[in-house]
């Protein structure tokens, strides 16, 4: 979806900047998390890193960065439930939280999201049509130019079969990962878990797992023109599995 030219270039040099300043934060700061966890702050020997409910948007937590116009991020509730809503129209921008964290520790990654209304002429093989309602980006420090960065792009597609991994056709250190697909489950709350480590040796081979810089969440169609709308809740990383987690005091 990100592209490599013209005035979209310019716009993922606006997000490369961001994610540099991350790691930049990170670096000087010498923690392991480098933004303010939700109250109350959860102690370094929690299984639990970081939550975020989405009771608010906070500024302090959360960036917005173009790509290409803007997708209408806001907090809001959804018949009762506090969450994240993602609008898109025609366009694309990324919501990027600094988040710097080993995930050879805490390796577990889990979100609710629910898609309203699913990209027509999806199509992520392809420049035209990389497009997705619902995306959770997780970037590591790797070699190269910010905007190079490594990523796991975890989608829910239109219609790729659920396990189907792609390489971005926009760039090769960014891989997809289809994590819910189609219409089955349009208007309904689904809880993705994924395991960090096993996800990144299968995109990107074994060897040393580096740190996580970020986590990014997105709506976007700028490729197909069209519109999408999606919901986030309930991001967390921790040691261990949520389903693990809820089973033990």
């Amino acid at each position: 979806m990100l592209r490599a030219s013209g005035n979209a270039r310019r716009s993922w040099a606006r997000a490369a900047v961001a994610i540099a300043a991350v790691a930049t934060a990170a670096g000087c700061t010498g923690r392991r998390v480098t933004i303010p966890l939700i109250p109350p702050f959860v102690p370094s020997s929690s299984p639990m890193l970081w939550s975020e409910p989405f009771d608010t948007l906070n500024p302090e937590w959360w960036r917005e960065v173009e790509v290409h116009g803007h997708t209408q991020y806001e907090a809001v509730p959804l018949e009762g439930r506090p969450c994240l809503r993602a609008s898109s129209h025609q366009a694309a921008s990324i919501l990027l939280s600094p988040l710097r964290f080993d995930p050879e520790t805490y390796e577990w990654l889990s979100w609710d999201w629910r898609v309203d209304r699913l990209v027509e002429g999806e199509a992520l093989e392809r420049k035209e049509g990389s497009d997705a309602a619902a995306r959770v980006y997780v970037y590591f420090e790797s070699k190269g130019l910010p905007w190079q960065k490594r990523n796991l792009d975890y989608v829910w597609s239109a219609s790729l079969p659920v396990g189907t991994v792609l390489t971005s056709a926009y760039s090769s250190s960014s891989k997809i990962i289809v994590a819910e697909s189609g219409s089955a489950s349009l208007g309904q709350w689904r809880t993705v878990e994924r395991n960090l480590e096993e996800d990144y040796e299968r995109c990107f081979g074994k060897g040393s797992l580096p740190e996580v810089l970020a986590i990014g969440l997105m709506s976007d169609t700028d490729n197909t023109g069209g519109d999408a709308l999606a919901y986030f809740d309930e991001l967390r990383v921790s040691r261990r599995p949520r389903a693990a987690r809820s089973r033990r005091p």
